[in-house]
C-alpha cells in the first residue's frame, strides 16, 4: 500500500507572502517566511493527525503558517524595540484564525510554535544573514528564483 508523501513548507509556502513591493523585501520579512515554513513542518511532524481530525488541510495549515508568522513580527518588532521584556504567544492568535478549535489543541499548536520559535533563533545566532539585527536591510533571498 503506498502512502501519500507529506508536503513540506518550503513547497507549500513561497516567499511572495512575504512582500507585496520591492520595499518589503526585508530581512525581517525573510525571517517571518523562514518561521512560517518552521511552524508549517514542525505541525506536520508533531500534530498532523490532530489538524487532520479537525479537516484542517495543508492548504489551511500553510496559510495559517503565514499568518501567525506576520502576527509573531509585530512581537518581534516590539521585544527589539524594548517595549516588551518577554514574547509571548496567546490563545487569541490560534483561536482568532481558527475559532472552533478545542483548548487542547490551541494548546498543542501554541507548544509547537513556541518550538519553533526557540529553534529559529537557535538558528539565526549563528546564521550569516543576520535577519533580525539587521530587519530593516534589503534581503537578496527574496530575488533567488530557487526558493520559487
Amino acid at each position: 500500500m503506498k502512502t501519500k508523501e507529506s508536503k513540506s513548507g518550503i513547497s507549500m509556502i513561497k516567499p511572495t507572502s512575504f512582500y507585496s513591493s520591492e520595499s518589503e523585501k526585508i530581512k525581517l520579512n525573510w525571517f517571518c517566511y523562514e518561521l512560517s515554513m518552521g511552524i508549517y513542518d514542525k505541525m506536520k511532524e508533531d500534530i498532523d493527525k490532530h489538524l487532520k481530525k479537525h479537516k484542517i488541510s495543508d492548504d489551511t495549515l500553510a496559510e495559517f503558517s503565514i499568518y501567525i508568522s506576520k502576527k509573531m513580527k509585530d512581537i518581534v518588532l516590539k521585544k527589539l524595540s524594548g517595549e516588551i521584556e518577554k514574547v509571548y504567544f496567546s490563545y487569541e492568535m490560534v483561536e482568532s484564525y481558527f475559532p472552533n478549535l478545542s483548548n487542547k489543541l490551541v494548546n498543542k499548536m501554541l507548544a509547537v510554535i513556541s518550538k519553533v520559535w526557540v529553534e529559529q533563533l537557535s538558528v539565526c545566532k549563528i546564521c550569516p544573514t543576520r535577519c533580525v539585527s539587521e530587519k530593516d536591510a534589503y534581503c537578496t533571498m527574496f530575488d533567488d528564483k530557487n526558493f520559487f
